[in-house]
């Protein structure tokens, strides 16, 4: 919804002010959307929690969904031939926000092995990455920020971000360092927009 017009405003007022009037049905509806405008930010941050993110683009926000940013961000094709085999974003807790078809179904001490492993990575330098069943040998990442992980040909990349973890898992002929770029530049976005 935009900013109310003027006019809408000065019904609202009029409505407030008269006694013994009963109003038409269509001047409610003004009301309560000058009174949605007012708890507009909170609306929006229940959207971010609940499933959607927010891009600002000249002071209105436009709403876009987890799915989109996993079908148009992580998914997309990285240069002729070559995109990710599966991805998804997903909160610390393991929650699923959003996910390609091809990705795993990944068991909940997995994705806490893999959350814990930013803090504390020696247990998965010691016995793996394990995500959807699936070994991947740790290799060089970096500390608080991201998780690699190689397996034969293919590998992944989890990027943290404060509330999310993206994800992306690749086989060739995508090199690892398609993956990274795809997947880290998703998770810097997400942090710069404090989610």
């Amino acid at each position: 919804p935009g900013t109310p017009h003027a006019g809408e405003s000065q019904i609202s007022s009029v409505l407030f002010v008269s006694f013994g009037f009963t109003p038409p049905i269509d001047a409610y509806f003004v009301i309560l959307r000058e009174i949605f405008w007012c708890f507009r930010p909170l609306h929006l941050l229940l959207r971010i929690r609940f499933g959607q993110a927010l891009f600002f683009q000249h002071d209105f926000a436009a709403i876009m969904s987890w799915q989109e940013f996993v079908d148009g961000q992580l998914m997309i094709e990285i240069s002729p031939g070559h995109r990710l085999t599966a991805a998804a974003i997903m909160g610390l807790d393991g929650y699923v926000w959003a996910q390609s078809e091809a990705y795993p179904l990944a068991k909940p001490d997995e994705i806490a092995n893999i959350t814990k492993g930013f803090t504390d990575n020696s247990e998965l330098a010691q016995h793996g990455i394990f995500l959807g069943g699936t070994k991947y040998m740790l290799i060089q990442g970096e500390p608080g920020q991201v998780i690699r992980g190689k397996r034969g040909q293919g590998g992944l990349t989890v990027k943290k971000t404060g509330s999310a973890l993206v994800i992306g898992i690749y086989d060739d002929p995508v090199a690892p360092s398609e993956c990274n770029i795809v997947v880290e530049k998703l998770g810097d976005y997400l942090i710069e927009q404090g989610i």
